[in-house]
């Protein structure tokens, strides 16, 4: 880690790049910082991933598109909330659920990646009572 901008292990470097994309997408006005914060998540992910030697593999792609995903759907839920659109009661615990799943999806990145520290890990990845969002990319028994 000779040269790193910032100091998160890979899974939450990734997760920003998800987040600052659809930002991005949304927010056309900070596009110069968001093209900054960018530019120092791709150079630290291109970092940790070379000197970690790690293989894209289908499941690690399937894992980061997920994530993405769902960053979305938890973007629009806060986006319905605010807005007053629909029930925020359901909206909020939807919301919740979803970020168990997203949590998931991080810590199986740090086990995957190579990032060992104990305190990075997401200890909150309840979805209980969600149904239908057994994601392929988590495994068949979701671990």
């Amino acid at each position: 880690m000779v040269d790193r901008k910032l100091t998160f292990p890979l899974a939450e470097l990734i997760d920003r790049l998800t987040v600052d994309q659809i930002k991005e997408v949304r927010l056309r006005d900070l596009k110069p910082a968001l093209h900054e914060e960018m530019t120092a998540l791709y150079h630290d992910i291109d970092q940790i991933v070379g000197e970690r030697g790690i293989k894209l593999t289908a499941r690690l792609m399937g894992v980061v598109v997920a994530l993405a995903q769902l960053n979305v759907q938890i973007w629009d839920l806060k986006d319905r909330m605010t807005a007053g659109d629909g029930d925020y009661a359901a909206q909020l615990k939807l919301a919740h659920q979803l970020n168990g799943i997203r949590n998931q999806l991080k810590n199986w990145l740090l086990t995957e990646c190579g990032d060992r520290s104990p305190g990075a890990r997401r200890t909150n990845y309840n979805t209980d009572g969600l149904e239908g969002w057994d994601l392929f990319a988590l495994g068949p028994t979701g671990s």
